[in-house]
């Protein structure tokens, strides 16, 4: 059976997940490796003692190691973004620097947050024995929901200067976020299922990491079709993220790694 015109025109679906799955787990990385590993090699009273999806597990609790997963997702967030805003041209590298960006910032003030209004996970660990400790969730969480919704405005903004420039269709937006949200989170949701940590962890960091930070996701597409509304329709936006089968054969092999081994943990120590 043929592939019809107006289908082979579309951004390649398989190069948009294969796209996804490196991006998250890059993010999910940036958070423990970037942020929290650093964190650790700068305080001296703080070792490393495992490394997995969910969590970089460390000899003490710090202040200081907590915030850098967070600190590290929006640093390099913010700094894609400002760079994407010089690049007019929508390809496959493009396309991951926008996803990975959004996903950064999306996860740095989603975490804020939830740690707010949960009481659990870094940013907890952050305020513990500062009072009072209501006054100090409330003001997390207000901070995390005003920059979050900053970062899909923000997110946006790039997507809706690709339609503006002839790159995208604004109904392409839906395409390049919606299978990205759903692959990207059961990618973090199969890699929390064998943490070496707890059964907990597989909604603490999975589920809520994978689709309830990132659900952010979800309103890019209707926030550019707000802003491009009257925007000429391109007549071929499928050329740019064709199948691509580098990205493909990176896609399994990151998910396979993230999952099997990432997945497991990695002692970082000897017995």
């Amino acid at each position: 059976m043929s592939t019809s015109p107006a289908a082979s025109r579309k951004p390649s679906l398989v190069t948009i997940v294969s796209i996804a799955l490196v991006a998250y787990a890059a993010c999910d990385m940036i958070h423990e490796v970037l942020g929290h590993g650093l964190a650790c090699l700068l305080m001296p009273d703080v070792s490393a003692l495992s490394l997995s999806t969910v969590a970089l597990q460390t000899s003490r609790e710090s202040r200081w190691v907590a915030a850098a997963g967070s600190i590290a997702n929006v640093l390099v967030g913010v700094l894609l973004l400002v760079l994407l805003r010089r690049r007019t041209r929508l390809d496959s590298l493009g396309y991951f620097l926008w996803l990975l960006a959004t996903l950064d910032l999306l996860n740095g003030t989603g975490y804020l947050f939830f740690s707010g209004l949960t009481n659990t996970g870094d940013w907890s660990v952050v305020i513990a024995g500062l009072e009072p400790t209501l006054v100090w969730r409330i003001g997390m969480s207000i901070v995390g929901a005003i920059t979050y919704a900053r970062a899909v405005t923000a997110s946006a903004s790039v997507l809706s200067s690709w339609v503006s420039a002839g790159e995208l269709d604004p109904g392409d937006a839906v395409r390049l976020c919606i299978p990205a949200y759903i692959a990207g989170g059961l990618l973090l949701l199969f890699g929390s299922a064998m943490n070496p940590i707890g059964v907990n962890l597989i909604w603490l960091s999975g589920m809520s990491s994978g689709f309830g930070a990132m659900a952010g996701l979800l309103a890019v597409p209707r926030i550019v079709e707000r802003r491009t509304v009257g925007a000429t329709p391109v007549a071929d936006t499928g050329g740019a993220l064709r199948a691509n089968l580098a990205w493909a054969a990176a896609a399994v092999v990151t998910s396979l790694v993230f999952v099997l081994v990432l997945g497991r943990g990695i002692p970082l120590v000897s017995k």
